[in-house]
């Protein structure tokens, strides 16, 4: 119960005091209210401490005779017995925290920072995956791993495995040649590019692709190919099979043909029963869809066949031929004249094969490496010939050698694979098929284009690796020209086509009329033909006639003369004496 005492102050319980009266009162907390709390059951006290300490004094009552001062009209000092004594309260101006408290809070601060950093940021271990790099493939190699030391650092055995099936790792070639054709040959179709595909196929016949070029097919040979043995009737699995290497029946032990033995010479050497077996199963001996069946109404050609059937038939069967005429030219180069003349022309430039009005066919000649280096002569070969002209509507062909040219139509490369494509009013088709004009030529692989032109013209061109040969079978043209001659019929005898046709298209094509995309210089060889191509005691009896012939012939050089004259197909015996003897 607070005591009220006089002047109106109070002493609350516990020794708490408030001096009123005439001045006012004083709170003044008693000592059983010394501590202080920030609440939470005291738990602020252990972070928190009073801070900035005030020290005041104050009036208490401390009961009758217990203090030193006793209260008249003001407190004054009476000594022991008085009824007040002094005390002293202390208050504070705010609270700071204890530095334990803080050093606590900066590790739970860091703390908590590494555990976000540790979940945020992915795990790293590069043994685990490296396990599972390797145990999520079967490829035995990794050919990115040390592929900048792949020479020294790699075993043999990756080097090889890379090179077939990555295209990494592989030889380096000495030559100068853009590509290693052996290099990954067991994996060519996956491993090479299309680039190496395309040069090794053109250069080396290896990684080459049949293409066809067709506006239609009559099968789609995609379409049902997983169960094709049993959903694929059997017309479409033949020809699919033939086409496309697709829908075959697998190879077995008990197959009655071995269609890898004698295939260099399976046009000659395998029976039909082979050819059938083998085109079938394995697209290998296949005869080439032919334009026209030459026995077909062959009793009757002058009247049932077409001019374009007599024409072809002419040129690759030799039946139906009437007053079609043929012109060959091959080697460096040898001409057979569509009057049946024959003559050589060993001068570099581009000339006329065959001109008229409506047909324009050129042709380049070119000195090669080969007969630089082995025949020692500056003598050409045919390296490239063109066909435009009226009868094409505005459109042009041009076919060079294998390695060095390329087949276009007006500038665009077409067939880089084997065949069938339409230039304008033209269809070429490309493949091994047909005759060697030069049969010397036999041991390479076969490379051919068979063009089908307007006005019944039929061309063939084989391609060899740095040369070509042509064959052009045609009816005569109304005022046709040419080193292939006029066709009017009359044959030439002896040197005597070369020294005209020299004469007349010795000089090359102007180049208003070229129809090349650029000329090549014009030159007249030089060196004398080897011993190989004249005996000596046929050069002794040519050089009589030629210094006398070529001396009074234009365009028609020393060299090319002895190349007529010592020809045994150009000039017999008794032509050389009566040539002599004039």
């Amino acid at each position: 119960m607070p005591a009220v005492l006089a002047g109106g102050g109070v002493v609350a319980g516990g020794g708490g005091f408030v001096a009123g009266g005439g001045g006012g009162g004083a709170v003044v907390a008693g000592g059983g209210g010394a501590g202080l709390d920030l609440g939470c059951g005291g738990a602020g006290n252990v972070c928190f401490e009073p801070d900035g300490a005030a020290t005041t004094e104050n009036w208490a009552y401390v009961g009758k005779g217990g203090g030193q001062y006793q209260m008249v009209e003001s407190l004054q000092y009476v000594g022991q017995g008085g009824s007040y004594d002094r005390e002293r309260i202390v208050t504070y101006s705010g609270w700071r925290c204890r530095l334990w408290c803080i050093f606590l809070l900066v590790l739970l601060l860091l703390a908590g920072i590494g555990i976000l950093v540790w979940l945020i940021l992915p795990k790293t271990d590069t043994g685990k995956e490296e396990v599972v790099k390797v145990a999520s493939t079967s490829e035995p190699f990794d050919c990115e791993a040390g592929y900048w030391n792949w020479e020294k650092g790699w075993s043999i055995a990756k080097k090889h495995w890379c090179c077939d099936y990555k295209s990494r790792g592989c030889p380096r070639v000495t030559t100068s040649l853009p590509f290693d054709c052996d290099a990954g040959l067991s994996n060519w179709q996956q491993g090479w590019s299309i680039s190496k595909k395309q040069w090794c196929c053109a250069h080396q016949n290896k990684g080459c692709e049949v293409v066809t070029v067709q506006t239609s097919q009559p099968y789609d040979c995609q379409a049902g190919l997983s169960n094709w043995n049993v959903g694929w009737s059997r017309g479409k699995q033949l020809w699919c099979c033939a086409k496309q290497n697709l829908g075959c029946p697998k190879e077995t032990t008990s197959l009655p043909y071995d269609c890898s033995a004698g295939y260099s010479n399976w046009q000659a050497g395998w029976s039909p029963g082979k050819k059938a077996w083998c085109c079938q199963h394995f697209n290998k001996g296949c005869a080439v869809s032919l334009p026209y069946d030459c026995n077909a109404g062959f009793s009757n050609w002058q009247v049932g066949w077409s001019a374009g059937k007599k024409a072809w038939c002419c040129h690759h069967e030799s039946k139906g031929c009437g007053h079609t005429g043929s012109c060959s030219l091959w080697g460096d180069p040898h001409i057979f004249t569509f009057d049946h003349s024959r003559l050589v022309f060993y001068s570099e430039g581009d000339f006329w094969v065959v001109k008229s009005p409506t047909i324009s066919i050129q042709g380049r000649f070119q000195a090669t490496d080969w007969t630089k280096k082995n025949d020692n002569t500056d003598y050409s070969s045919m390296t490239g010939v063109v066909v435009g002209g009226q009868f094409m509507q505005g459109h042009k062909i041009e076919i060079g050698s294998a390695d060095m040219g390329k087949i276009t139509c007006n500038g665009q490369e077409i067939l880089h694979y084997f065949g069938t494509v339409k230039c304008g009013p033209a269809t070429l088709y490309y493949n091994q098929q047909g005759e060697l004009v030069d049969s010397a030529m036999a041991f390479l692989p076969h490379k051919v284009v068979h063009m089908t032109l307007p006005n019944n013209v039929v061309m063939q061109v084989n391609r060899w690796p740095n040369f070509i040969n042509a064959k052009i079978t045609m009816q005569q043209e109304s005022g046709q020209e040419g080193i292939c001659g006029d066709f009017n019929g009359v044959k030439k005898a002896g040197f005597q086509a070369g020294k005209e046709l020299h004469a007349k298209w010795g000089f090359g094509v102007p180049r208003e009329d070229l129809l090349f995309p650029s000329a090549i210089p014009l030159h007249v060889p030089e060196k004398l033909p080897s011993s190989k191509r004249c005996s000596d005691e046929k050069r002794q009896k040519a050089t009589q006639i030629c210094h006398v012939e070529a001396a009074h012939a234009a365009g028609w050089s020393f060299a090319e003369c002895l190349g007529d004259v010592c020809d045994p197909h150009t000039s017999t015996a008794e032509e050389m004496k009566e040539a002599m003897h004039q």
